[in-house]
């Protein structure tokens, strides 16, 4: 190969490992549109079992492709940038469906199958044509592999910008054009003009079929956006706006038929006025009064959240609120009609501000001018933590819907103000006499609730509170569980303002110094506790606030324990020893009734392994090297594949209390892990003496520093707090850049070290980047099963543990000296 072509070769790994990561990316935000986390999670990670499956290919096709290696090389990017638009189409016909119904599981699956094996395609083709690429320049792997790092950090930054500016269902089209220009760079002088017809027929034909069936996203019928897609089909309900961002899909609608208003209890008195909604990703964000002024919200206080205001000791000028993670502006109102005197709202999505102020401005939007409120743009954990403000009361409307919990459908998600710090941050943001106002949908049996109790009890006992339940106070309706927490003993004047509160707005009493046992559980009537006092509300609250809690917390059907910044997962209640009773119980229906992300995210890691498992055993009897080789060469690209993925994913955790953001850290993560790494396989090459010296010295390198820089974020996270977005930005990724360096040596060094082989060893190398990419794949669920399980530090220690052994597996990795009888 010319020196050209392999320069050509190296610019086209670049710009389809760009197209790649693009598409996942954007594939991800398109499956969140149209579905579930859990389910889009499961979708986005078996697609690129494609990756490994490229290897596969490779070793069983090596004579074939390597001789037609020019051509095949060009046409493999041309059918990645056609199958990237063309399978998500197609897989918008599949009625996939995010939710088990028992009664159908054989035609799910079968959905669930075809949609995956067309989501695979773009994945398998794209990947091959890399691992081509490889196979062509043996003697150029770090440049070849950087480029393809370097490439992938591109995608990472661009899908961002292209989702701020496109429609989410163009996506895919826009990811496929980067593998159409990396065709180009493959063009010859000679025949030239044969393959710029074949880029140029390959727009022309994804143009037709863009025309003949434009993109669109498929609804999950179960979303609360099927049902408004009826509505406006109706002609009930309108569309009003519609803006599209990296963090969601915000859109808001307006109809006489829409009366969604959280917690509004039958009989509360006033009657709603016209109402608004806005949806993110098709679920319900909020809703927006359609009204000119207070006076008009008088139904606002008949929510149970009107409730925390009747503990308040506010001062003359009236309580300062701040309300973390407010969509509609309904808390505004009721903030604003018990005299607030500020109000701080704390959106993340800069998308909902803008929706309220320009399309929703007339109906009800133009509530974030009010006098007294301020608006920040600000992810509520890291506005808890850099606050300077002191408040009456703080209260968290982004809990405000129906128990989230509910089928899972929201477990891998990860919040990091609902856990035990975050939560301790809010407390410290209290004067004394203020509260912490926390409302969540009940469900039955509890568990919502109940973890989000024992996460305030562990709050308050790291300061230093020895009889928590002291400062708490829980009601409820028929409807809902408000948990109220100070971070002083209540006053006399506070509790008898929330009895008073409870006689007047006829709520149950869940746990309130002074009511008696024959007040608890009415008006409002749950299934008795077990000892017959109260409901179960009551009776775990009292358990949990005792020495007795742990035992509590450990026999509960559902996991309750308390969520940690390094184990943020708070809609997570999944338990797998109750698994057997939910099925002896409910039967054929058990699925119905569990709480399915972390089963999902568990079952997408086994069927990674196994299916990576039996596409590395098939090759074998191609590869033709000896038994040993082939078992070092799994254990050492398997460990480094394992050990990259499972890293970055703690250190995307760990960096977003940093920069503020979860959808900022992932691009900062992600961006520089690939473009420092892609340095680090570029510069591999210059390395040519005591390679396996200066690797294994590179490796424990990278479980030092990972280490160190796993311990030294959450300490930076505070330091830099009060810095500018960009610059905390680019801490976090100067930060992690030594290490992601030298993780970009392990991969093209191992292949190095392959070539250095007789020719009869090269099948290894196709093989091992199979090997490699199969284990990516696993890595993902593998690591957010470990850390809802256990925590992100222990995912942590598995990287750092995996990259010691690497560095063992590396000096026994094939080398010139060795010979095939070994």
């Amino acid at each position: 190969m010319t020196s050209t072509g392999r320069g050509g070769v190296v610019c086209a790994v670049g710009f389809v490992s760009a197209a790649l990561l693009c598409h996942e990316v954007s594939l991800m935000r398109l499956l969140l549109v149209g579905g579930w986390h859990h389910f889009a999670f499961v979708l986005i990670s078996v697609a690129l079992l494609g990756f490994g499956a490229s290897g596969t290919l490779l070793v069983l096709g090596r004579a074939w492709a390597l001789r037609h290696a020019q051509v095949l090389l060009f046409a493999l990017l041309l059918a990645t940038a056609v199958a990237m638009p063309l399978s998500f189409g197609l897989a918008q016909h599949v009625p996939v469906e995010s939710r088990v119904v028992p009664a159908l599981l054989g035609r799910q699956i079968a959905a669930w199958l075809v949609a995956w094996g067309l989501l695979t395609v773009p994945f398998l083709l794209g990947a091959t044509a890399v691992g081509l690429g490889l196979m062509m320049t043996p003697g150029r792997a770090g440049v070849v592999y950087g480029a393809s790092l370097l490439g992938s950090a591109a995608g990472a930054v661009l899908a961002p910008v292209l989702m701020t500016r496109l429609d989410p269902a163009w996506l895919p089209a826009a990811s496929g054009l980067g593998a159409l220009a990396g065709s180009l760079t493959l063009v010859p002088a000679s025949g030239a003009a044969r393959r710029v017809m074949a880029v140029s027929a390959c727009v022309a034909g994804i143009g037709v079929y863009l025309w003949l069936d434009p993109p669109r996203i498929r609804i999950d019928p179960y979303k609360y956006g099927a049902a408004i897609e009826r509505l406006v089909a109706q002609g009930d309900v309108e569309r009003v706006g519609r803006l599209q961002g990296p963090r969601a899909v915000v859109e808001a609608y307006s109809g006489a038929v829409l009366h969604d208003l959280p917690f509004l209890a039958v009989g509360s008195g006033a009657q709603p006025p016209r109402i608004g909604v806005i949806l993110t990703d098709g679920h319900l964000a909020g809703s927006v009064l359609d009204i000119a002024g207070a006076a008009d919200a008088a139904v606002m206080d008949g929510t149970l959240m009107a409730f925390a205001y009747d503990l308040l000791e506010p001062g003359p000028d009236g309580p300062v609120v701040a309300l973390l993670g407010e969509t509609g502006g309904t808390n505004i109102w009721l903030a604003v009609r018990h005299g607030a005197a500020s109000i701080d709202v704390v959106q993340p999505d800069a998308n909902i501000i803008r929706m309220l102020r320009g399309p929703m401005r007339a109906m009800g939007g133009a509530v974030l001018d009010l006098a007294p409120v301020r608006v920040t743009e600000s992810d509520a954990r890291y506005f808890v933590e850099h606050s300077a403000v002191r408040y009456d009361l703080i209260q968290v409307p982004a809990l405000e819907t129906s128990a989230a919990g509910s089928g899972g459908v929201g477990g891998l998600g990860e919040d990091h103000l609902l856990t035990v710090q975050g939560l301790a941050a809010c407390l410290d943001l209290l004067r004394p006499g203020g509260v912490l106002a926390l409302t969540r949908g009940i469900q039955t049996p509890p568990r919502d609730n109940l973890k989000l109790l024992a996460t305030v009890i562990a709050a308050l006992r790291t300061r230093g509170v020895d009889q928590p339940l002291q400062q708490i106070v829980i009601v409820r309706d028929y409807l809902a569980v408000s948990t109220l927490v100070s971070p002083v003993p209540w006053t006399p004047g506070q509790l008898r303002g929330a009895r008073a509160a409870v006689q007047s707005r006829q709520l149950t009493p869940v746990w309130l110094d002074g009511v008696a046992d024959g007040d608890l559980n009415q008006p409002d009537a749950l299934p008795a506790a077990p000892d017959g006092v109260g409901d179960l509300y009551h009776w775990a609250a009292v358990r949990l606030g005792s020495p007795g809690a742990d035992q509590l917390i450990d026999d509960w059907a559902f996991d309750i324990r308390p969520p940690t910044d390094d184990r943020p997962f708070f809609a997570d209640f999944c338990r797998l020893k109750s698994i057997s009773a939910m099925r002896e119980a409910y039967g054929e229906l058990w699925l119905t009734r569990a709480e399915l992300a972390f089963l999902f995210v568990l079952a997408t890691a086994a069927v990674a392994g196994i299916a990576g498992a039996l596409a590395t055993l098939l090759p074998l009897p191609w590869l033709g090297a000896p038994r040993g080789f082939r078992t070092v060469t799994v254990a050492y690209f398997g460990s480094i594949g394992l050990a990259y993925l499972l890293l970055e994913m703690v250190l995307l955790s760990r960096l977003t209390p940093l920069v503020g953001d979860p959808v900022r850290a992932a691009a900062v993560t992600i961006g520089a892990m690939l473009f420092f790494s892609g340095l680090g396989s570029i510069v591999s090459g210059r390395i040519r003496h005591r390679r396996a010296r200066t690797l294994g010295g590179a490796l424990v390198l990278v479980a030092v520093t990972a280490l160190g820089v796993v311990a030294v974020l959450p300490g930076l996270a505070h330091l830099a707090g009060g810095l500018p977005v960009i610059a905390r930005c680019a801490i976090g990724g100067a930060v992690i850049a030594p290490t992601a360096f030298l993780m970009g040596l392990p991969m093209p060094m191992g292949l190095a070290r392959l070539t250095e082989k007789e020719a009869g060893q090269a099948a290894l190398i196709p093989w091992a980047w199979g090997i490699n990419g199969f284990a990516s794949v696993v890595a993902p669920p593998l690591a957010v099963v470990v850390a809802m399980t256990w925590s992100y530090l222990v995912v942590a220690a598995a990287a750092i543990l995996l990259y010691l052994a690497a560095a063992l597996f590396f000096a026994v990795l094939p080398a010139e000296t060795s010979s095939p009888g070994d």
